[in-house]
């Protein structure tokens, strides 16, 4: 597993995971891509409190930060799983708008550079 620093990598090596199995199936089994993506990320973020804060000074993550925190969680590691998942989804759209659109870069593409 990457080191609890390099977050970036960490976002790009769950969202390779999740599209190597099947990201064309998530328009159709939604909620099971999300099961797997949420349960990757409660398994992988080993210091949510340190996620989150490094999430609340990226520039591209603290607005996703900001809309999932209008939920209500009741530890920091739930809070911090269900932004890898928001963030996971947000690169997927993305995916899908670039490949509609090739004028359009994915985050993913951007935060590798």
């Amino acid at each position: 597993m990457l080191g609890a620093q390099n977050f970036p990598a960490l976002i790009r090596e769950l969202y390779a995971e999740l599209r190597q199995h099947g990201s064309e199936a998530r328009t159709v089994e939604r909620g099971r891509w999300r099961a797997r993506a949420s349960e990757l990320a409660m398994r992988t973020i080993k210091a949510p409190h340190e996620f989150l804060d490094w999430a609340k000074r990226d520039r591209e993550w603290s607005f996703t930060l900001a809309e999932v925190m209008r939920e209500t969680y009741a530890r920091p590691s739930e809070l911090a799983a269900r932004l890898l998942v928001a963030m996971l989804e947000r690169l997927d759209d993305e995916r899908e708008l670039a490949e509609d659109d090739p004028a359009v870069v994915p985050a993913v593409a951007a935060a590798s550079e």
